[in-house]
């Protein structure tokens, strides 16, 4: 789990300087940019919400019965997660390169 925070983090942080550089002084001229920002903020919410939905799934399915283990079992498993980083960090190099280039 401590991979997926840092990978949300790291995309959380280039987000905020994507942000920045959209409200600041040269947003114009942010060719690249701009049309990227909206369809990787589309795809991730999409995504976001589908984790959220297994994640608020696992805790409406719990019972009474389950052990302590049982309840606090995590719903994804290391290939999902993996998956998870690997968009992640797709878009967050996709964001930085295009930052760049607009910036040249």
């Amino acid at each position: 789990m401590g991979d997926l925070m840092d990978g949300i983090m790291a995309l959380q942080t280039t987000f905020q300087q994507v942000s920045q550089l959209a409200k600041g002084p040269g947003a114009t001229k942010l060719i690249a940019l701009k049309p990227l920002l909206e369809s990787s903020s589309l795809e991730l919410e999409k995504k976001f919400d589908q984790i959220l939905q297994i994640l608020q799934s696992g805790v409406r399915q719990k019972k009474k019965r389950q052990t302590l283990g049982e309840r606090l079992k995590w719903p994804f498993q290391k290939v999902d997660v993996e998956q998870i980083l690997q968009l992640l960090e797709r878009h967050k190099s996709a964001l930085i390169f295009a930052m760049n280039s607009d910036q040249m």
